[in-house]
C-alpha cells in the first residue's frame, strides 16, 4: 500500500473517530439534560411537598394558639364570675348588717319613743 492509500485509511479512521466522538457527545449531553430534568422535577416535588409541610404546621399551630387563647379566656371568664359573685356576696352581706343596724334603730325609735 502505498502513502497515499495509508494517508487516506488514517483520514477515513480519523473521520470515523471524528463520527463516533461526536454521536458521544451527543449521548452525553442528552444524558445530562435528562438527568438535569428529573433533577429540576424532584426538587420541584420536594419543594411543594416541604412547602405542604410548612402550611399544615402553621395551621396546626393556629389550631392550637386558637384553643388555648379561648381557654385561657374561658378560664378569665370564669374568673371575673367567680370575683364579680364575691363582690355580689359581700355587698348582698354588707347590705343585710346594715338592713339589720336599720331596723334595730327603727324598732328602738318606736319601742323607746
Amino acid at each position: 500500500m502505498g502513502t497515499w492509500s495509508r494517508n487516506r485509511l488514517s483520514g477515513i479512521e480519523a473521520v470515523r473517530k471524528i463520527v463516533e466522538t461526536e454521536t458521544q457527545a451527543k449521548r452525553i449531553t442528552e444524558e445530562a439534560k435528562s438527568k438535569a430534568q428529573e433533577l429540576l422535577e424532584r426538587a420541584a416535588v420536594e419543594a411543594q411537598d416541604v412547602r405542604h409541610a410548612a402550611i399544615s404546621h402553621a395551621e396546626q399551630q393556629k389550631a392550637q394558639i386558637l384553643k388555648d387563647t379561648r381557654e385561657k379566656a374561658e378560664a378569665d371568664a370564669g374568673n371575673s364570675d367567680m370575683e364579680t359573685d364575691s363582690l355580689l356576696q359581700n355587698y348582698k352581706k354588707m347590705f343585710e348588717e346594715r338592713r339589720e343596724v336599720a331596723v334595730k334603730k327603727a324598732v328602738d325609735l318606736i319601742v323607746g319613743g
